[in-house]
């Protein structure tokens, strides 16, 4: 009780100190509403119906009295004065009979003085303002919807922003005392006095501010200088740009630079491009995608050609890629500089992309095919002379498909081509006859056997026909010459192993016959087997020695199966 009381008094003496005069009247009227509230509280719930009745009936009277002191304190408040700076003034001066209208109106006077620079951007603006701003297809189409405070000018009839605007003016000053700013920082600074700025409205002017090119975004450690995507989701609300670091730009593109940039730009992309960074940044955000997809699966394709420029086209792709992450800020940078790898790159490419895709692709597979499997031929025969025939040429060929600029020689490998085509068709033609003179000759060679004579016509003519039957159908071209090369191979095994079989049958055959004639040799009471040989005194051709050799031959065999044989040599003549 002692608490409540002393508490009472000192809320009293707050109430007389604050309104003089009228001071004790209110501190007595205060008294008499805590002390009616405080019986109301304390003997609420006694049970003596008495009690609660005056219960009520106090709780009545200090609803009462509070009203009454609600309106003493109100004219009494309407009696006094605003201080704000050692300067009074008179409450009713503001307003007759409603003091919260005075408050609002001293208020506004009030922060008409504490943020003094609120008249720099007097706008609270939408939450979608700075990006509706950064979306403007051009700075022509603004109007006062998306640019309120009028920061777009035209001059000279080129839109332009109003860099000397004041707001625009005090947040440059700001940054460049301070160097980088993050976007929380800039808000705390432009929202608090003297500005007192809405969020909002800090975000279109540091729209404004990167549009004019007078400051850059870092964001996720890459600088923004342009107006695009990434820009846009930088400033797209006051979250997102807490974590944006805003600076001044320095050594911005100059004209020369603007006007190489466009110029080449309008070559790759063939529509006229402004030399300006703004727009040509947004064309080359537009374009280069596109160069990316159209020339990026060309490096496999090069590789697989075993033609150079793979590497370009990778670093292209990086290069295109890098420029993408950044809403292509470093556009006008690298496609204006003097020496521009970016545009010698992409022009190179075009010219490999068209020059591949209208045939030149078909060609280079077909000539390195040819190079590779003419190089891979033996040295020797039809295919050696083919490779020495051809040699200049696929040297010459191997110089031009190394070079960079190989696209340009597509009429030369054409005509190389055809050149290595009819060569390898002679060849082909030179092989089919080759091998079927190669057949007649071991057809020869069998007949020349000395067990030759030792086979029955059907089997003669049998062994004759298996060596026809490897004569093949080859076309006049690199397949077929390689085809009629593995069947000289295959020509060349049969016949090895048909003499083989003829040779072991005839030899067999001699061998049956030698034991037959021994035989009845023996049972004739004769020792030897009498074989004459006539040989002709003077062999004056080579019928006459091919028609002694397999007699000899026959002898030979003869002999090899056993020793008894006696030969009588008549020499005619």
């Amino acid at each position: 009780m002692r608490l409540v009381e002393e508490s009472r008094q000192k809320n009293s003496q707050s109430i007389v100190y604050l309104l003089g005069r009228n001071s004790k009247e209110i501190e007595d009227r205060v008294a008499e509403i805590w002390r009616s509230r405080e019986i109301a509280n304390r003997y609420r719930s006694d049970p003596d119906t008495e009690v609660k009745d005056y219960c009520s009936a106090q709780s009545d009277r200090a609803n009462k009295l509070s009203g009454e002191l609600q309106h003493m304190l109100q004219r009494t408040l309407l009696d006094g004065s605003f201080i704000f700076r050692a300067d009074p003034t008179a409450v009713d001066s503001l307003h007759d009979h409603d003091l919260l209208e005075a408050c609002k109106k001293h208020l506004d006077g009030v922060a008409t003085r504490v943020f003094d620079r609120y008249v720099e951007a007097p706008l609270r603006a939408d939450t979608a303002l700075a990006e509706k701003f950064l979306r403007v297809p051009n700075l022509k189409s603004v109007n006062s919807q998306v640019d309120p405070l009028g920061l777009v000018q035209i001059v000279g009839g080129t839109p332009r922003i109003k860099v000397d605007h004041k707001a625009l003016v005090s947040i440059r000053d700001y940054i460049e005392k301070n160097g980088t700013v993050d976007g929380k920082r800039l808000i705390d600074v432009f929202t608090g006095n003297p500005f007192g700025w809405s969020p909002d409205t800090l975000r279109y002017l540091v729209a404004a501010l990167l549009v004019a090119g007078d400051v850059k975004l870092k964001v996720g450690g890459r600088e923004v200088t342009v107006n695009g995507q990434q820009a846009i989701e930088a400033l797209r609300n006051n979250n997102s740009i807490k974590t944006v670091g805003v600076s001044l730009r320095e050594g911005r593109p100059s004209i020369e630079l603007l006007a190489r940039a466009a110029q080449r730009l309008t070559d790759l992309v063939g529509d006229t491009v402004v030399p300006l960074e703004d727009e040509i940044s947004k064309v080359a955000s537009k374009h280069l995608p596109q160069c990316l997809q159209r020339f990026a699966p060309l490096a496999e394709k090069l590789e697989s050609l075993g033609v150079p420029g793979a590497e370009t086209i990778r670093s292209i792709s990086q290069d295109i890629a890098d420029i993408l992450l950044v809403d292509a800020s470093d556009a006008p940078q690298r496609l204006g500089a003097e020496e521009s790898t970016l545009y010698d790159g992409l022009k190179w490419a075009a010219l490999v992309e068209v020059a591949l895709r209208n045939g030149l692709e078909a060609t280079i597979r077909d000539l390195q095919q040819h190079r590779r499997e003419i190089e891979s031929l033996p040295d020797s025969g039809i295919p050696g002379s083919l490779r020495g025939d051809l040699s200049e040429d696929l040297s010459l060929l191997a110089d031009r498909l190394e070079q960079v600029d190989f696209c340009k020689h597509a009429s030369d490998f054409s005509t190389t081509l055809t050149d290595i085509k009819a060569c390898v068709r002679h060849a082909a033609i030179q092989m089919a006859d080759a091998q079927k003179q190669t057949i007649r000759n071991a057809q020869e060679d069998l007949q020349r056997l000395p067990e030759w004579s030792e086979l029955v016509q059907e089997e003669q003519s049998d062994s004759i026909a298996r060596l026809e039957s490897l004569l093949i159908e080859a076309t006049d071209d690199l397949s077929g010459l390689k085809k009629l090369l593995s069947q000289e191979y295959v020509i060349g095994n049969r016949l090895t192993d048909l003499k083989k079989q003829i040779e072991h049958l005839g030899r067999e055959r001699q061998r049956l016959r030698y034991e037959e004639e021994k035989a009845k040799s023996k049972k004739s009471g004769r020792v030897k087997i009498i074989r004459n040989l006539s040989v002709p005194a003077t062999i004056t051709n080579l019928s006459q020695i091919e028609k002694l050799i397999p007699e000899l031959e026959t002898l030979k065999t003869e002999f090899a199966a056993g020793s008894d044989i006696e030969v009588t040599i008549q020499i005619e003549g």
